[in-house]
């Protein structure tokens, strides 16, 4: 006797228990080695997540360090050969060309020699100043003219601008101050106690 079934194709095996049931046998069939990989590269994931962010909410350190002091003058020496500190500007532009120059110039006092004669000048203009002042006292010479050529023609070239009575005006006051400089540098007196002409 032949079942008229035995040819046909069987359906397979379903299980017929509840979902949860399922789930809990798959997850009893998991081998302890594989529970172990997953739990290291899940720790390796953790770490990698944990380094990232505390790289971005660590602060940044120019936001937290403290705002630099302007520049200061360099030292200079007072009648007896001890170091003295000139005088810090407010301004940044004058302290940043005060630490530039190569002589100590007190850039402050080289603007407000200009500023008694030519109203113009600006804060700005203190490292342009400071540079004709170094240039001058490199040049090692203890009296200067009024109308000295070439402090005339770095004047001209620094204030393109200026008219010929602010160029000689610039040339007398920057003549001035490099000889007093250059005096106190070499401990001497000026030659000239003023070359404004009056």
């Amino acid at each position: 006797m032949t079942n008229s079934n035995s040819g046909a194709r069987q359906a397979p095996n379903r299980d017929k228990r509840p979902t949860p049931a399922r789930l809990a046998d798959r997850v009893g069939s998991i081998r302890l080695r594989t529970l172990g990989m997953i739990g290291v590269g899940g720790l390796a994931i953790l770490v990698v997540g944990l380094i990232v962010s505390l790289a971005f909410l660590r602060p940044d350190e120019r936001a937290s360090a403290p705002a630099a002091a302007p520049p200061t003058a360099p030292l200079v020496a007072d009648a007896s050969g001890r170091p003295q500190p000139g005088p810090t500007p407010a301004s940044p532009p004058v302290a940043e060309a005060q630490a530039q120059s190569r002589f100590g110039l007190n850039a402050q006092k080289l603007l407000d020699e200009m500023r008694t004669h030519n109203p113009d000048i600006l804060d700005a203009d203190a490292l342009k100043l400071v540079q004709v002042g170094d240039a001058n006292l490199a040049r090692n010479q203890a009296n200067l003219t009024a109308d000295d050529p070439q402090i005339r023609d770095q004047v001209r070239a620094a204030f393109p601008n200026a008219t010929d009575e602010q160029l000689t005006t610039m040339t007398r006051c920057t003549a001035e101050y490099v000889e007093r400089e250059w005096a106190r540098l070499h401990n001497t007196t000026p030659p000239d106690s003023d070359d404004h002409g009056g």
